[in-house]
């Protein structure tokens, strides 16, 4: 569940996405006037942008707030993913070895082109955010991720117990702001 103050600060970003709604409504209430068709071309683009501007801004208002809440899990992911999974990867005494450095590498590099969290939320990778979220979900759920030969070598950051209620609350709260958007 979303506080209170974030709920009241996805509610201001909503409000102000429809109040850039506004020159919308005035440029398509002008009266019976006509109109040669190059000025309706012209207000047609007019109210493509500001609608397009407009679902931008809610759309961003939405990660801001996913955003936020994301720093409360983030120490999770940092522990657990950030190895693979971001640019700021710690290597092991071993990634020298010219064969096992080799396979790390590959692995870290598919491993950010599914899902990237170097930026924060959103995340970069090949689905949609909502697609990723579950996937998250799912991999940790299954005890997929860390892989295991990772873990082998890095012991305890298998996301279970309250870790694992944390992520998963704020994946859920995450993905129902996110279906708002669809």
């Amino acid at each position: 569940m979303l506080s209170e103050s974030n709920q009241r600060l996805l509610n201001g970003f909503l409000v102000l996405g429809l109040l850039l709604l506004i020159p919308v409504v005035s440029t398509l209430s002008h009266g019976k006037k006509k109109h040669d068709d190059d000025d309706k071309d012209d207000k047609k683009e007019t109210v493509d942008t500001i609608l397009s501007d407009s679902v931008q801004i809610i759309q961003d208002s939405v990660y801001a707030v996913i955003n936020i809440n994301y720093q409360t899990v983030r120490h999770i992911f940092r522990k657990s993913c950030f190895d693979c999974h971001t640019d700021s990867t710690k290597y092991p005494w071993y990634h020298v070895l010219p064969f096992i450095g080799g396979l790390i590498d590959d692995d870290i590099k598919e491993a950010k082109e599914h899902l990237n969290m170097s930026d924060d939320f959103p995340f970069s990778g090949h689905a949609t955010q909502i697609e990723r979220l579950r996937e998250i979900r799912e991999e940790i759920e299954d005890g997929e991720m860390p892989l295991w030969s990772y873990r082998l070598t890095h012991w305890g950051l298998l996301i279970e117990g309250e870790r694992q209620d944390s992520l998963f609350l704020w994946i859920d709260e995450s993905i129902k702001l996110l279906k708002q958007l669809e």
